[in-house]
């Protein structure tokens, strides 16, 4: 099986973007990836330092162009394919960070970004309202698929849920461009793959925006935390790799983690503070 991140340079002009993520789908497909991941709100620029309420005219819904170019491509190609967008909520004034999985061209997993940051210029709390359900794992025929979304990487709970329902391959979409979290990006990114003994695609956006520099580095990552294709640095582009996917019941019998696993002594995981009973 061959798993694929996708690499994007989003301009002003979603239809454009959205073109360009397209041929780079059809690309990906015609070298044989069954499970594509696309970047963090790929079709539109990302949040910028300082709060703007004009931000808010890039949402969409959920059955909008971006999602409905990710369908399509999935059925065309009958393969997987995880796309993320800012969400216009049926609600008036809620927005979410959501990410969509399509296998086959059938929406099979809506998730929602949960954790939230405020720091290191990226605002998020001030447009997205947190989502309220852990992640999933869909079945892709072939594979467990389960998605987290950025900043939630930071937060090894998550991944550990893909691995515990099942999950093969962790998708993270991304936009990442601190210089801070670039010193440990493709670190975290191993240490997932290998605390869980599962497949990891990263997908970042990459060049300038506004404030921001992308730094790209989108890849996958196999279970024993090797990098087995990256994008490369400063343009469009795919990062596609050929897997094994038994390697992963390979891993896990080799570094049985999740055997080993206490639940009962980590309740302490679910409360709030240092000193909570």
């Amino acid at each position: 099986m061959k798993l694929a991140a996708l690499q994007l340079r989003p301009s002003a002009d979603r239809t454009e973007t959205i073109g360009r993520a397209a041929d780079l789908i059809d690309a990906a497909a015609g070298d044989g990836a069954r499970i594509l991941l696309l970047p963090e709100l790929f079709a539109v620029p990302f949040v910028q330092p300082e709060p703007d309420l004009d931000y808010f005219e890039l949402a969409e819904r959920l059955d909008g162009p971006s999602n409905r170019m990710a369908a399509a491509r999935s059925r065309r190609h009958g393969m997987t394919v995880v796309s993320s967008i800012f969400e216009a909520a049926d609600v008036p004034g809620v927005y979410y960070n959501t990410a969509c999985t399509y296998v086959g061209g059938e929406l099979k997993s809506v998730y929602r970004k949960s954790h939230l940051p405020f720091s290191n210029g990226f605002p998020e709390k001030f447009y997205f309202q947190p989502g309220g359900t852990e992640p999933e794992v869909v079945d892709t025929g072939e594979t467990g698929v389960g998605t987290i979304i950025c900043y939630e990487r930071h937060f090894p709970e998550l991944s550990r849920i893909v691995a515990l329902r099942g999950g093969s391959v962790l998708c993270v979409p991304v936009a990442s461009a601190s210089a801070p979290m670039r010193e440990v990006f493709q670190l975290e990114l191993r240490a997932h793959a290998v605390f869980n003994g599962l497949f990891v695609i990263c997908s970042n956006r990459v060049g300038r925006e506004g404030a921001k520099d992308y730094f790209g580095l989108s890849a996958v990552y196999g279970p024993d935390g090797d990098v087995l294709a990256q994008a490369a640095d400063d343009t469009d582009g795919l990062a596609v790799a050929e897997v094994d996917l038994s390697l992963v019941d390979r891993t896990r019998r080799k570094r049985p983690f999740l055997r080993d696993r206490r639940p009962e002594l980590y309740s302490r995981l679910t409360k709030m503070g240092p000193t909570a009973p």
